[in-house]
C-alpha cells in the first residue's frame, strides 16, 4: 500500500461559496469549464486497492476572495482527513494584514496564494508585495507560486523576492508550466535551474491538464525527470488539481500513472513525506 498526501486539490461548495471564475460568462473562458461546476468535496478523492490517501493540500478555489477565511472554516467543517490549506490571499490589497490576521486565527492554514500567472511583474513589484512577503515570513507560511516559468522577467521578479525573503518556503505551482514555452523552452529550464539554487523553493508536479487536456505520458515523463534532476527528490511533491485532472482520467487513474513514472527509492518521498514536510501536515 502507497501511501499519497496530495499537495494539490481545490474543493467546490457551490451552495455555499462564491466561485466567479467557474460561471460562464467570467474567465477563463475554456469551452469546457462547465464540466467543473458541480460540487466536489474530500470524499471524491477515491482511490484503489493499492493506494490510500493520507492527506491533501487544499489550494484556495475562489469561494470567497474577500474574506478567504470562509473558505477555510468550510473546509475545517467538512473535511476528516488531515489536511492544511492555502488560501487566497492578496499580495496588494491595503487590507492585507488584517485578512492576514483573520487567516492566522484558522490552525489548518499554512500558506497563501495570489495567482501571478501573466501579471507577475506588476504584482510581485507593487509597493505593497514585499511588506506583504515580510508578514508570510514572521507569521511561518508559505506563498504557492504560480506563474509559467518561461516568463522570465516574472522569474527575475520573483528571484528578487526570495533573496529577501530566504526563510519564506516557495512553492511553484503546476511544474512551472513546462509547456508554455513552445517556441523557446530553454527559457523554463533555464528559469527552473536559477529557482532551484534557493533551499527555500519547492515544486509541485501538477495541472498537466491545465496545457494538455489529453496528455499522454510519454510526454510528462521526461520532464518529471528532468525536475527531479534539477531540484532532487526532497523538494518535489505530486498533486492532481483536482477536481481539474479528471479531464484527463479518473482520480485512482491520475494517482497510478504518476506512481508508475517514478522511481521507485522515491515513490515515498514525493507522494507523502515532502508534502508533510513542507506544508506542515500532522503525521
Amino acid at each position: 500500500m502507497i501511501d499519497i498526501i496530495d499537495s494539490h486539490v481545490h474543493f467546490f461548495a457551490l451552495d455555499t461559496g462564491d466561485y466567479h471564475w467557474l460561471k460562464p460568462h467570467n474567465p477563463p473562458h475554456w469551452p469546457d469549464k462547465t464540466e467543473l461546476a458541480r460540487p466536489v468535496s474530500e470524499a471524491d478523492l477515491r482511490l484503489g486497492d493499492t493506494l490510500s490517501l493520507a492527506g491533501f493540500v487544499h489550494i484556495e478555489a475562489g469561494f470567497d476572495n474577500a474574506q478567504p477565511w470562509r473558505e477555510i472554516d468550510w473546509l475545517a467543517q467538512h473535511c476528516h482527513r488531515p489536511f492544511a490549506a492555502v488560501a487566497g490571499w492578496d499580495l496588494t490589497d491595503v487590507q492585507g494584514e488584517h485578512t492576514l490576521a483573520k487567516l492566522l486565527q484558522r490552525t489548518k492554514v499554512t500558506g497563501v496564494r495570489h495567482i501571478l500567472d501573466e501579471d507577475a511583474v506588476s504584482i510581485l513589484t507593487h509597493p505593497l508585495a514585499a511588506q506583504h512577503f515580510g508578514l508570510l515570513q514572521d507569521a511561518n507560511l508559505r506563498f504557492d507560486v504560480q506563474l509559467p516559468l518561461s516568463d522570465s522577467k516574472g522569474v527575475n521578479a520573483l528571484v528578487k523576492i526570495i533573496r529577501q525573503f530566504p526563510a519564506l518556503p516557495f512553492i511553484i505551482n503546476h511544474a512551472g508550466f513546462p509547456f508554455s514555452d513552445t517556441l523557446s523552452p530553454n527559457h523554463w529550464q533555464n528559469n527552473l535551474a536559477e529557482l532551484a539554487q534557493y533551499s527555500n523553493v519547492a515544486i509541485k508536479l501538477s495541472g498537466w491538464e491545465m496545457q494538455e487536456r489529453q496528455w499522454k505520458t510519454k510526454v510528462i515523463r521526461p520532464v518529471m525527470h528532468h525536475i527531479f534532476n534539477v531540484f532532487g527528490r526532497q523538494r518535489v511533491m505530486l498533486g492532481s488539481n483536482f477536481p481539474l485532472c479528471l479531464w484527463h482520467a479518473s482520480y485512482e487513474n491520475f494517482w497510478q500513472t504518476m506512481v508508475s513514472i517514478v522511481a521507485i527509492d522515491d515513490v515515498e518521498a514525493v507522494a507523502c513525506n515532502n508534502a508533510r514536510h513542507w506544508y506542515d501536515i500532522p503525521g
